[in-house]
């Protein structure tokens, strides 16, 4: 319990008044020596009664709070960085009204918007309140309780309380990019989150049907047999291969750490990741996941949409690690779990000095599969080169940059000589370049 603004107002003037009949006194002793009582020593004696009388109404007043209990409407899945609505719902069941400033108690990795919130109860009613909640760190998410501070009757006084009120939610990565890919995925819409535009029906490279000659098609696509016999030109109609195989080989290790932003390597790769194979299974394929570098984890392809939810509740809860990723071990691990060819893709942040390593993983990937590399460099890289250079050390940063990027593109065109599809992204371009090369792969047939 606390004394409220009201209350230090009452003490002030107490205060004032026994300052003021001391200095009273002061400048009468030498006047009169009968000074035991004086106007304002009675006015202080009765104030004090005053302000303890009020006291102690304002205490019986807030009692009873017990009675007070609190629900929460939250959803069960969240989508990490990202602010969804909850409601706490307060009941007064008492006969008083009551007021209160509310708080949830929320863990250090979540931010609110629209907490405190100020309320009036009236008695035998309830009040909805809602606000904005942002958590920063997937994985589970479990509130226990709420917090009032409930006003006396007269607001001299403040009495904390705390409600039991328990809500369990999965943070899950950020699947809002799922769905407005799922929103926009048409033809042409794909164009606003960055995507190329599909291949058009009829230049695929799998037979759907017998079609009636269109301008533009080619002359590939003439059914010389069915022309001469319906005496009319027919075209075969192709679409993009169905049913392949689509493996996401996830690195946890140290190197996916690293923070662009309020996000890590190694969640940026998450949500791309998701998109993708959301994106795969509309295409017809199955999707798999198998995740190194930490714990350790290993997904089936499978077709359809529940595919996504088992990929969500999987990964909700990993985190990069502090080790260092063993990327032969994972090709190795891959090969022995999974040898039907498939388009693995590889999600990692690699460096020159890990080429003996890489070549090696990547060459045992390559007996069973095709191989693409989604290869994270720091966002700081760019930043250096778009820095002015004013002073020796500037230059030197300057020029060790270049020498870095230099090194990694000759990387990646080794990789590309040796028949990886290879992608030097930047974590926020990560995702439309894995969807982009994905669908060049499906229009080359190299899969």
């Amino acid at each position: 319990m606390r004394l409220t603004g009201r209350s230090f107002v009452l003490l002030g003037i107490w205060l004032g008044l026994a300052l003021a009949d001391a200095v009273w006194r002061l400048l009468n002793f030498q006047q009169s020596r009968d000074l035991s009582s004086t106007v304002l020593a009675d006015i202080w004696y009765l104030w004090s009664i005053a302000i303890v009388a009020i006291l102690v109404w304002e205490f019986f007043s807030i009692r009873g709070l017990s009675q007070l209990s609190a629900r929460r409407k939250i959803a069960h899945t969240l989508p990490v960085n990202s602010f969804v609505e909850v409601e706490l719902i307060i009941k007064n069941p008492s006969a008083r009204k009551r007021h209160a400033e509310v708080l949830d108690h929320l863990p250090d990795y979540c931010q609110s918007r629209g907490l405190p919130a100020k309320i009036a109860l009236e008695p035998e009613q309830q009040i909805n309140i809602h606000y904005k909640l942002k958590a920063l760190e997937r994985g589970d998410l479990q509130l226990t309780r709420c917090e009032l501070w409930v006003e006396s009757e007269f607001g001299f006084l403040r009495r904390r309380v705390f409600l039991p009120v328990e809500s369990f939610s999965k943070i899950y990565p950020n699947y809002r990019s799922i769905i407005n890919y799922t929103l926009l995925a048409t033809e042409q819409k794909t164009r606003q989150l960055g995507i190329r535009q599909r291949q058009q029906r009829g230049d695929g490279l799998e037979f759907h049907q017998l079609r009636e000659y269109r301008v533009g098609d080619s002359l590939r696509q003439i059914d010389w047999r069915a022309t001469s016999r319906l005496q009319k030109i027919i075209s075969k109609d192709y679409q993009q291969e169905r049913d392949q195989n689509i493996i996401f080989l996830l690195d946890s290790g140290r190197r996916m750490r690293t923070k662009d932003g309020d996000l890590s390597h190694f969640d940026q790769a998450l949500n791309a990741t998701l998109l993708v194979a959301s994106i795969a299974l509309r295409q017809g394929d199955a999707v798999g996941l198998k995740v190194f570098g930490g714990r350790d984890r290993f997904l089936l392809p499978r077709k359809g949409p529940s595919s996504i939810n088992a990929m969500l509740n999987n990964v909700y809860d990993l985190h990069p690690t502090n080790r260092a990723s063993d990327l032969i071990g994972a090709a190795e691990s891959l090969n022995h779990q999974f040898k039907k060819r498939s388009l693995v893709i590889l999600v990692s942040n690699v460096r020159s000095e890990d080429e003996m390593e890489l070549k090696t993983a990547v060459s045992s990937l390559k007996k069973h599969h095709l191989v693409m590399l989604a290869n994270l460099k720091e966002q700081v890289l760019h930043d250096v080169l778009n820095e002015k250079v004013f002073e020796i050390g500037d230059a030197l940063k300057f020029a060790e940059t270049i020498s870095y990027l230099q090194q990694r593109d000759k990387l990646h065109k080794t990789l590309a000589h040796d028949g990886v599809i290879a992608v030097d992204s930047l974590p926020s371009h990560l995702a439309v370049n894995m969807v982009n090369q994905y669908f060049d792969v499906k229009r080359s047939g190299r899969l």
